[in-house]
């Protein structure tokens, strides 16, 4: 059996145990139904496993994904964003080739914007996705108005990145909450009025107002892999619910950062300036239960040295 054989998932629901394992499943049908295939390398020829130009649903999970309509990664190419992608419009039924995004690449000279999953967030009222729940699925700039503001405790992310924040028209305390699911909201919990995609749908890059602004991302594996949580705003401050000691890597995508091992920034501590920080030191691995922004720009010539 191939490389490629070994990832190949046939069946008409989600195989939980490859699923877990998988970066990225492609469905023959829309709303991830129908046949399926999950694999974590790349598979530079759909035809070998008897699914090329059938994807018509994806979940990404971890990094980014590049998907091709011609074999071997030829032809029109874009990125699909870590999400869910219930149907994939104009590459429905076109894709015959994939890879991660964040593998070596001879070139990249048929990537196109990203894609970013559509979709929706669901807010509960109580902890544990319980009680009573809205979903949305575009910009709600007052809960006030339609819902029932500050009284979310868990949430559910089911397509692209959202930009939550504490008062209406999206502004106080802010924060991004990538997909996943919420259990707890810890600092955010019943404290959020307003909700957003964090990027726009057409470019693919984040939403006016958001440029510039200062931003760091934990990831649960190492060298930028695994699922990703991102901050932006101020931080936070207590990670329980979130993504307590769950991080082993880090990328800054602008600003000074502290991340300290116990809530409300105690504990050991490190700073972090704009980088990617592929194995975070062992004082911290694993061992992140708050960070916040320091400053909007790092204020020295290079990263932090802490031998």
């Amino acid at each position: 059996m191939n490389c490629l054989s070994r990832h190949l998932i046939v069946g008409m629901t989600v195989f939980a145990a490859g699923s877990a394992m998988a970066d990225v499943t492609f469905y023959e049908s829309e709303n991830f139904t129908g046949r399926q295939i999950s694999g974590r390398e790349s598979m530079p020829n759909f035809r070998a496993l008897d699914f090329n130009d059938r994807a018509r649903s994806a979940i990404v999970e971890g990094g980014a994904w590049e998907v091709c309509v011609g074999t071997q990664f030829d032809n029109d190419c874009t990125l699909l964003q870590p999400g869910r992608y219930p149907t994939l419009g104009e590459w429905s039924k076109r894709i015959s080739s994939a890879r991660p995004a964040s593998m070596p690449m001879a070139d990249m000279r048929h990537s196109a914007v990203a894609m970013r999953s559509t979709g929706g967030i669901v807010f509960f009222e109580s902890e544990n996705f319980a009680g009573r729940q809205f979903m949305i699925d575009e910009p709600d700039a007052n809960f006030g108005r339609s819902h029932a503001s500050d009284r979310a405790q868990s949430a559910i992310v089911e397509g692209g990145a959202w930009e939550v924040c504490n008062d209406a028209d999206f502004r106080g305390g802010c924060r991004v909450l990538a997909p996943g699911r919420y259990p707890a909201l810890g600092d955010l919990a019943r404290r959020i009025s307003s909700a957003r995609p964090a990027y726009d749908a057409r470019s693919g890059m984040p939403r006016d107002g958001m440029h510039g602004r200062a931003s760091a991302t934990l990831y649960s594996g190492a060298n930028l892999t695994g699922r990703a949580f991102a901050l932006g705003g101020e931080g936070a401050g207590n990670l329980d619910g979130l993504f307590n000691d769950r991080a082993s890597s880090l990328r800054v995508e602008r600003g000074y950062w502290i991340f300290c091992s116990d809530a409300n920034m105690r504990g050991e501590c490190r700073t972090f300036g704009p980088g990617d920080y592929a194995q975070l030191p062992s004082d911290l691995d694993n061992r992140i239960s708050s960070g916040r922004r320091i400053s909007n720009d790092y204020p020295y010539a290079g990263s932090p040295n802490w031998r």
